[in-house]
């Protein structure tokens, strides 16, 4: 009652001038006060009969309101009909609020669900260096080399893990700047130096002069996985790696990719014959190489030949939209 009241009471305020003006005409009209008596009367016995039925109404829309906000999920069934212009728009608010709240859970369920789905393939794939490890931990064979190969394996799958968290809010993490791009690439052939040198696979590495305006961070960690997946498939002979104009080059020997597995590549999880091949390829790698591509505006394009090798071109802008 006391909501109401401080609710309404304009309203009745009103009511209850235009009535005593009613009656003060009337009397400035020598209109004798037993006449008015009566209408007077009536006229509040009218906003008493008004003031029960709206009430009634308003204390209703407020218990289903109090019941609607103790659930859990709110629908549009769940609150009072609108009755007026006023009450329609903010009924068409909360149904937008609600359509908004539908879209986000969506999202939400379906950043959890990817999420999971990475966690477990991730999990699968650092379990083959921990084994390595554990393999020669208990064989004895404890040289510093292969120590160091197992770790950088590690070290790899923890990076990619990061970069595929930050991958959602990567354009806050975005550092843009005038980069060599053989200083960055420089800087991942020494980190893979390991791996070359135990799989006696030779590298040539052609001069790059060409300074790109990129995001240092995230362009390696590019580089480095069409790198590193040049090196798993590449059994014998050799790497080349060059530009012309701002394209990129990473060309190999290995065992190259099938035709028909060309055009899904980039897709989540997506091994392919040679993932069968190699029963530790998760599919995670160029799929993030391709979404930090698009998002930084970098074309990237794979052609392949079985038995022949393949080769990765990335096209870098020359001006892209933001320099810092």
């Amino acid at each position: 009652m006391k909501t109401y009241i401080k609710d309404h009471y304009r309203y009745y305020l009103v009511y209850l001038v235009i009535i005593l003006l009613f009656d003060l005409i009337l009397l400035l009209c020598d209109i004798s006060i037993s006449l008015l008596y009566y209408p007077t009367c009536l006229c509040f016995f009218l906003v008493i009969v008004y003031f029960s039925y709206d009430y009634y109404k308003y204390n209703n829309k407020i218990k289903a309101l109090k019941y609607a906000l103790h659930l859990d999920h709110i629908y549009l069934e769940n609150i009072p009909t609108p009755e007026n212009a006023l009450e329609d728009s903010y009924y068409a608010l909360v149904d937008k609020i609600i359509q908004a709240n539908i879209v986000l859970n969506n999202q939400k369920d379906t950043s959890y669900h990817e999420l999971s789905d990475y966690m477990t393939l991730w999990v699968h794939q650092i379990k083959t260096p921990i084994a390595g490890l554990r393999l020669l931990i208990q064989s004895g064979e404890l040289s510093p080399h292969l120590l160091s190969m197992q770790i950088l394996r590690i070290e790899q799958y923890v990076d990619m893990m990061m970069y595929y968290v930050k991958m959602g809010y990567m354009n806050q993490d975005l550092k843009i700047g005038h980069y060599k791009i053989g200083d960055i690439v420089n800087g991942v052939v020494k980190k893979q130096s390991l791996f070359f040198i135990h799989k006696k696979i030779s590298l040539n590495l052609e001069e790059l002069d060409e300074e790109i305006v990129t995001d240092e961070k995230w362009t390696s960690f590019i580089i480095e996985q069409i790198l590193s997946n040049a090196l798993k498939y590449t059994k014998e002979g050799s790497i080349r790696i060059y530009m012309k104009g701002y394209t990129l080059y990473i060309e190999d020997t290995g065992i190259g990719i099938k035709k028909e597995d060309l055009p899904r590549v980039f897709e989540k999880g997506f091994t392919g014959t040679n993932g069968r091949i190699d029963k530790k390829a998760s599919g995670l790698g160029l799929y993030l190489v391709k979404n930090i591509c698009d998002t930084l505006g970098y074309p990237i394009h794979i052609e392949s030949e079985v038995n022949k090798g393949t080769t990765v071109s990335i096209c870098f802008e020359k001006k892209p939209l933001i320099v810092e």
